[in-house]
């Protein structure tokens, strides 16, 4: 690393406190005359004669603060999220686990997150503790107060938290249905009954910029606390719409003027959230989730441009929380520029600042490869054209309903009598019931009755037989002709 960049990083670090504490922002005459002299300092011509080493020295003290105050004021203004080469989590803060005031209610043994949520405003931060039934408040002095909450069992594990800008706190029961107002002393002001309306199970909170509180089912459906009513596709300033299990369409509203930005995975996405939109950037969370029966997903943060190419990104350790969320976006928080994760761990819930880089880490692959089975149709056996031929027949008239006539990767054959069928992959939901038997019939009249040599079918998605037998939620057994008799 250069020494400039180095003593930039330093001073980055000495004049962090700016950033985090608005209240230690200097006035804007400070500012304007530090500007000033900057532009001052870049006018001045050159001289050719001698300078003084200590001048010279000075003048790089004096400067190099300046142009670093200079550019954490453009960033501020610009509302950029940093993206460095590297990604990282740093820890910024730890809450205690026990039954005293402002600490976080916990069992030895427990197998659920005693935080299902949280949210961080100018650097205080609200955690709801479903264990004690009560919202932890750590100041960014370091205190700690608590208040207790409406008690309902059912909240357990489902529930967000949100904290406007005028310091009110709203709690969501997902189960029950409600939303509960309190004021920032604890005082519930009002509940919200959404029972009536058509959730299945609203899932996370949402301020606008007209200060609307909103209620979200997955991203996809938005109620009114205001009006109690679902909001109209126009009138929302986001939308994700569902193309295929790997791909979504994030749609931005802004002021009449709507943008198409295709997020795609190689796997199968799972909870996908859009955290920020700024004038610069988009931050979302996706968790993709591999075609294997056994569990494994991994989530990222990403940061996007407005033309939808990333930036970059950072891996979410869910490794470390006591266990996996069903919903990884209540963990993850935006304030003042800066992203935040909460992590209850086995040992105190601890609050992490995410840094996306250009590079990082990526684990799911090497773990899908471990579990995955599947055979490669070009080196298996020999190849089985009269099969092939048949399947094609059935893509073609429409036998089988999901895919296309250019559906078929291949079919193979070993002396055996096991057979690989392999698909490119359908992207379509699992069929119900009567359509895999509707589907196993046709299937079974082009094999088995056609080709007595067949023993035993391997169906594939693209050399994985995992994935097959997920789509259909079946288990990792091939198709037998014994089974059939």
């Amino acid at each position: 690393m250069k020494k400039a960049e180095n003593l930039t990083q330093e001073a980055e670090q000495l004049l962090r406190p700016i950033k985090v504490r608005p209240d230690l922002v200097p006035s804007q005459d400070f500012v304007n005359e530090l500007q000033y002299r900057i532009m001052l300092e870049g006018t001045k011509k050159k001289t050719r004669g001698k300078v003084l080493p200590l001048f010279a020295a000075a003048a790089v003290i004096f400067i190099l603060p300046l142009l670093i105050l200079s550019s954490l004021f453009e960033k501020e203004k610009t509302n950029a999220f940093t993206i460095e080469e590297l990604s990282r989590i740093q820890l910024v803060d730890t809450i205690k686990y026990g039954n005293g005031e402002g600490e976080i209610g916990y069992a030895q043994g427990m197998t659920i997150n005693p935080v299902s949520s949280f949210d961080i405003q100018h650097g205080t931060i609200y955690l709801l503790d479903e264990v004690r039934s009560q919202v932890v408040i750590r100041s960014s002095e370091g205190t700690t107060r608590s208040f207790p909450i409406q008690k309902d069992n059912n909240i357990i594990g489902n529930g967000d938290i949100l904290v406007t800008k005028d310091e009110d706190i709203y709690i969501l029961n997902s189960l029950e249905k409600i939303v509960y107002q309190y004021q920032s002393d604890g005082e519930l002001t009002k509940t919200y009954n959404l029972s009536k309306l058509d959730l299945f199970s609203p899932d996370s909170l949402y301020e606008l910029e007209n200060t609307e509180i909103i209620v979200s089912q997955n991203q996809e459906k938005f109620v009114s606390l205001r009006t109690m009513s679902f909001i109209e596709d126009e009138n929302l300033p986001f939308q994700v719409q569902l193309v295929n299990p790997k791909e979504r369409i994030l749609v931005l509203n802004d002021e009449g003027n709507q943008t198409e930005l295709t997020l795609f995975s190689d796997l199968r996405l799972g909870n996908l959230a859009l955290k920020e939109v700024t004038d610069e950037q988009i931050i979302y969370m996706q968790t993709v989730t591999p075609a294997v029966n056994t569990p494994i997903s991994e989530t990222h943060v990403f940061g996007l441009n407005k033309q939808g190419t990333t930036l970059g990104g950072v891996r979410i350790p869910e490794e470390n929380f006591i266990e996996k969320p069903q919903r990884m976006e209540n963990y993850i928080k935006i304030d003042q520029n800066e992203i935040y994760l909460l992590i209850p761990e086995n040992e105190h819930v601890a609050l992490y600042e995410v840094i996306l880089g250009k590079e990082y880490e990526s684990l799911i692959e090497e773990q899908v490869e471990k579990v995955n089975i599947g055979f490669d149709y070009q080196t298996f056996g020999k190849p089985f054209p009269e099969l092939e031929e048949e399947i094609n027949k059935l893509l073609k008239n429409g036998e089988i309903q999901y895919g296309n006539e250019d559906s078929l990767n291949g079919v193979a054959i070993d002396e055996d009598g096991t057979v690989v069928i392999d698909f490119k992959e359908f992207l379509a939901g699992s069929p119900a019931s009567a359509e895999v038997q509707s589907l196993f019939k046709v299937l079974h009249s082009a094999t088995f009755e056609k080709f007595p040599e067949i023993q035993q079918i391997y169906f594939q998605f693209d050399g994985s037989f995992s994935a097959w037998v997920h789509w259909l939620e079946s288990i990792e057994e091939p198709w037998k002709r014994k089974d059939l008799q």
